[in-house]
């Protein structure tokens, strides 16, 4: 674990590894928070995380949502999109527009 704190980007994942190290150590888990600069709970699930899935459970998660949509389908629905003019579906419009394919492709899908 040593090791992998000393080579891993994730200052998160560090962190982690850094309590549990801490912890087998001997350190109480408020010892530990202070140290860290976190919350008790923190410490607590991360412990919880361990538990139930080793080192492995500790690492990041990728940020942000998941797609709503695949990529490969907005893709050929923009190819489509642009086939024709948007005076096609009665816009005033002689060019698209990123906006003006948002608002269309939202028409088209739904959403909004």
């Amino acid at each position: 674990m040593q090791k992998t704190i000393h080579k891993t980007h994730d200052k998160n994942y560090s962190r982690r590894l850094t309590a549990m190290l801490m912890l087998h150590r001997g350190d109480r888990v408020s010892d530990v928070a202070r140290t860290l600069c976190c919350a008790r709970s923190s410490v607590g699930h991360w412990i919880n995380w361990f538990t139930l899935s080793g080192v492995a459970g500790l690492k990041s998660l990728p940020a942000g949502r998941a797609r709503r949509w695949p990529f490969e389908h907005i893709c050929s629905l923009l190819r489509e999109l642009v086939k024709h003019a948007p005076g096609d579906f009665c816009y005033q419009r002689s060019r698209w527009s990123t906006e003006l394919m948002t608002i269309k492709i939202n028409e088209i899908t739904g959403c909004q």
